[in-house]
Parts: C-alpha cells; structure tokens; sequence
C-alpha cells in the first residue's frame, strides 16, 4: 500500500440563500483551493424549489459540481461537491429538486465516499427520511456496518440535525445522538443551527456549522461539553488532513480564524508483565525509553548479531526487549513511518516495523529469497507470524545481508 496523500476540504452549512454574505463565503472558500467541498445541508432556501436551486447553490459553487447542468458556467469534470439534505431541502416533495440536480453516491440521500486518509460518511437526518433517522433505523443500520468495515484512518459522519448544540433555535436533536463513537467514527459536523460550535462528549468531538449565509442564531445555556461558541459573522470550516493528524479550522468571511482543533494519529502497544519484543514505527519527539514507556523496568535492548546492547532510547527499524512491571496499553503519538528499509546481516536479526500492518509476503526482500525462517513474535513464547504489526518486534532469519522493505 503507498502513501495516503494529505487532502484539505472546505465545509459549509446553511449556506444556500443568494445574497451578500454567500457570496462573501463563497468566496473565502475558493481562496483556500480545497480539493473538494461537503455541506451540511440546507442547500436551497426556502422551499427546496426548483426554480431557486441554481441560483442558490450553482450560483456561487458550479465550479465544483460535476455534472453541472445549471446556467452559472461549465462546471467540473470530476464531482467535487458532496452535500448532505437538509429540512429545506426536504420542503420540496421528496426533495426531488435537489435529488435531481446532483449527482452522487448510493441513493443520494445518503451515501459514503473516500478521499485520501478520510471515509465521508453521509446521513440524511430529516424526518421525512425513509429509512428513519434513529439510533436503530435502517439508515443507522447501514452507518454502523459501514464504519465497522472501513479501513480509513479518519472517519467523518455528516448531515443537517445537530445532535448537541446550545442554540435557541433548535437546540440538541436527541433522535440523532447516535453510537457514532462505539461503532468507530472519528468526528460528527452538523449545522441547523445558525452558529459554530464545537462540543465534546465523551472525549468524542461534535462541530455545528451553519454559517453559510442564511442567517445568525443566538446561543442559550452552554450544554455539557461546549467548547467553543461563535455567532458573529458568516464563515465556513476548513479541514486538512494526512495520516498522522486531522485538523479542523472554523474561519469567518473576513478570514479571522475562530477555532481550531487537532486531532493526532497513533499507534497503541500494548505490554505484557515481564519481557515484551517492541519497536517504534513512529518519529516521536522523546524517544526516551522512560518516555514512551513509563511502565518499564529496564533499558530497552537490541541485537547485534552476537549479543544485546542496552539502550536508554529507541529508534526506528530497530526490535527491542523491554521489561515492564505490568500489562498496559501505550498510545505512541509521532510521525507515522510508512515505509522503510530495514538493514539486516546473516543469521538471526531483530527488527521492527512500520505504523501499518503489513502481510509478511508483501515484504520485499533484497536480494530476493535470503529470508530462511518464518518471522516470529513473542507473547509469553515464540509465535510465526503472518501480520507483522505496529509496535511490535521480530526475529528473522537470513542466509546472507541483504535489505527487507517495507511499504
């Protein structure tokens, strides 16, 4: 597998009402060149119509709709644009305006896609859903199968309802407070209410964007978890992300940054009481063993093809021995190493790995067939291996020098 590439992405809500304050965010959000575009629903106001969709969407975004059959220019040639319903759009009946104006995945009303590190997952949170809008509908169903099968490393759930919000307006729509945690999402963005806030719940983070260019909402009572409340001007979300970090940004029409929010990446190793076989497939800022294992009772060693050196810090490649005095779980935060080449000499070497699992036979061995044993893990015992992962380490042998790469 290659190297996921970094995406950026821009995130409107609300938004669909021709005007000054549309265009104006419009705007921002063609300044930022974002590879693509999701809403987050109410893409036509009033009513859904027909007769106003071009003018309050293809208007100021045609440039990233493909197809595009409005009035405003040429469009894209590949879709650039995925939006979510919302309860405007749903005034039309069936929402057909909209269904028939894009085109997108699954059914249209709600539907996944990837890109780059991030798996889009789309619901249509009104209630004129078909398949339901609760925590055990078929749509829900159909969300939690989904996440529990993608292999992305972020995992984003978007629509219109907010299921947390401390607006006046709609507040927190308890029909969508959802398992989006436990069935393995990383963040949830909703709009609805006109307002930004970012919430909490759970160590789990929930966005409310809607300041697209409707209109502004007023804030009550912060709710448990708020973090962050904003409803002064208009403005739109941008989202970049990579492998080893997503970060979200909140950016008012006139480019004041609002808000901002990392989320990191990491590998988990867990140890055993007693001797563990370990190693480090990340860069990390302190590499001290002390640091990134405060669990151990002893130095880290490694294996030099006669005997074993001690060491107080680790370094990647490298397989080491570590003793803790019990069985935890360590989240390793650092730079993900996705591909490497691991020096190895005759005989019986012990080596590390990569940030990602990767199947023995996907190893590329140089010269080709010097590998001569099975790779073998520790756990209480010596194991074959047929998975090689994150943290852990292994011995091989080989029945010359050569190089094994991994990618």
């Amino acid at each position: 597998m290659g190297f996921a590439q970094s995406i950026r992405f821009a995130v409107i809500g609300d938004y669909g009402y021709a005007g000054q304050a549309e265009l104006d965010v419009s705007n921002l959000v063609k300044s930022w060149n974002p590879d693509f575009i999701i809403t987050l629903g109410d893409n036509n106001y009033e009513n859904g119509a027909a007769t106003t969709i071009d003018q309050n969407i293809g208007q100021y975004y045609h440039d990233y709709i493909s197809p595009y059959t409005g009035s405003f220019g040429t469009g894209d040639t590949i879709n650039r644009f995925f939006p979510a319903l919302g309860n405007h759009d749903w005034r039309a009946v069936n929402a057909q305006p909209y269904l028939d104006y894009f085109t997108l995945h699954g059914n249209e009303r709600y539907y996944d896609f990837v890109k780059g590190t991030v798996h889009f997952f789309v619901v249509d949170s009104d209630s004129n859903e078909p398949d339901g809008r609760t925590g055990v509908s078929t749509q829900a169903q159909w969300l939690h199968d989904k996440l529990a099968n993608s292999i992305a490393q972020w995992k984003l759930v978007y629509f219109h309802h907010a299921p947390y919000s401390s607006g006046t307006r709609h507040g927190s729509n308890v029909n969508l407070q959802w398992q989006f945690q436990t069935w393995g999402a990383t963040a949830v963005l909703a709009g609805h209410e006109h307002n930004y806030e970012r919430i909490t719940i759970n160590n789990f983070p929930y966005f409310v964007n809607g300041l697209g260019g409707r209109s502004l909402y007023a804030f009550g009572t912060p709710i448990s978890g708020s973090q962050v409340r904003y409803n002064s001007d208009y403005g739109a979300m941008l989202v970049e992300a990579n492998t080893d970090s997503i970060v979200f940004k909140f950016i008012t029409r006139t480019g004041v940054t609002i808000d901002t929010y990392t989320l990191h990446s990491s590998t988990q190793i867990t140890l055993d009481q007693g001797w563990n076989m370990v190693s480090l497939p990340r860069h990390v800022a302190d590499s001290a063993v002390s640091t990134i294992f405060p669990s151990a009772v002893s130095q880290a060693f490694s294996y030099n093809g006669v005997t074993y050196e001690p060491h107080d810090s680790m370094q990647t490649r490298l397989g080491y021995w570590i003793k803790s005095d019990s069985s935890q779980s360590i989240q390793l935060f650092g730079t993900s190493v996705h591909r490497d080449t691991i020096t190895v000499s005759q005989d019986w070497n012990l080596i590390g790995t990569i940030a990602d699992p990767i199947d023995v036979n996907d190893i590329v061995q140089n010269p080709a067939g010097i590998v001569v044993s099975p790779f073998f893990g520790y756990k209480g015992m010596y194991r074959a291996a047929d998975t090689l992962y994150p943290g852990k380490a292994y011995w091989v042998k080989v029945n010359q020098s050569g190089m094994l790469i991994m990618d």
